[in-house]
């Protein structure tokens, strides 16, 4: 194993841009860990989501027609902390002060929690995916001089497969299914959701589920449900999403295997991989507003 930095506190401009680095060609990559630090610029203290969406986006291959996936930095941090690894934010309200966040992006789904296995066989190859492209966001509320170090954790050994995010982002219709594509081949580890209306966010007498972005949601082949249907409330239950460190109520994970103990992960279960026609069914509320669904799967196209 190799734990190294592949960038020393990238220094971006203060508007958005674009920059690639190099993922190793001979070796699996099993973690990216990005450690972002900046500076108040008043006296007014910056907010989690502030320094996490100071990455607009991480990408998985630079060439669109090479991408195999893609996630919002903050999106990132909200899945990381969903998942166990709530790293600390250091904020204050003093001008010129240091503030930090960090997140990371697993290709092995057993390099997220505390609880971290090296020895798993998961992870990406250099013959999948060459580049990671970050973009980065323009300076944001009350922080300046962002920089960036990225963390790299390598493995030797073969994989398996890698996790990937694949994003789909809408404005959803009242009592209208949305169906998010789950890509073969591998396994589908989880369904995880930003809801700008979360079930918090409702305050209409008599309104349950039909308020929120998301009213329900489930697994479909050939567009009929073969997992749920459930609500993202059900989701969040397991998954503690009432944390001190999420940024916003509307995250969820509806988990399904991500790092099952005994047996492989994910579903279909045993040596199944996804089927042809594997979607994520969204019915959306009456809220009428913005989501963004993915399909966490476990790529098995090693």
């Amino acid at each position: 194993m190799k734990y190294y930095l592949l960038e020393a506190d990238d220094d971006p401009s203060t508007g958005a841009e674009i920059e690639s680095r190099d993922l190793p060609r001979n070796e699996t990559a099993k973690a990216l860990i990005f450690d972002i630090t900046a500076q108040q610029s008043s006296a007014t203290a910056a907010t989690r989501v502030n320094l996490a969406a100071q990455i607009d986006q991480i990408r998985i291959g630079a060439a669109e027609s090479n991408r195999v996936s893609e996630i919002d930095g903050e999106d990132l941090d909200a899945f990381n902390v969903l998942n166990g690894n709530e790293v600390n934010f250091d904020s204050s309200a003093s001008d010129n002060a240091r503030v930090s966040l960090g997140y990371v992006y697993p290709f092995d789904p057993f390099c997220l929690s505390p609880e971290v296995d090296f020895n798993q066989p998961f992870g990406i190859s250099g013959n999948v995916a060459r580049k990671v492209e970050i973009a980065y966001a323009a300076d944001g509320s009350n922080i300046d001089d962002k920089r960036v170090a990225i963390g790299i954790v390598t493995s030797p050994t073969a994989t398996s497969g890698y996790v990937a995010f694949h994003r789909d982002a809408y404005t959803v219709a009242n009592a209208v299914n949305n169906f998010t594509d789950v890509p073969q081949p591998g396994k589908l580890l989880g369904v995880f959701n930003f809801e700008t209306t979360s079930a918090a966010d409702v305050t209409s007498d008599g309104v349950h589920r039909t308020g929120q972005t998301i009213q329900e949601q489930a697994i479909t082949i050939n567009r009929k449900d073969v997992l749920g249907h459930i609500y993202p409330t059900t989701a969040a239950a397991m998954s503690g999403n009432y944390t001190a460190n999420l940024t916003d109520t509307g995250y969820s994970f509806w988990n399904l295997g991500f790092t099952n103990k005994v047996g492989g992960l994910g579903v279909p279960s045993g040596s199944s991989e996804i089927p042809q026609n594997m979607e994520i069914r969204t019915k959306g509320g009456s809220s009428a507003d913005a989501t963004r669904v993915y399909a966490v799967t476990l790529n098995t196209n090693v």
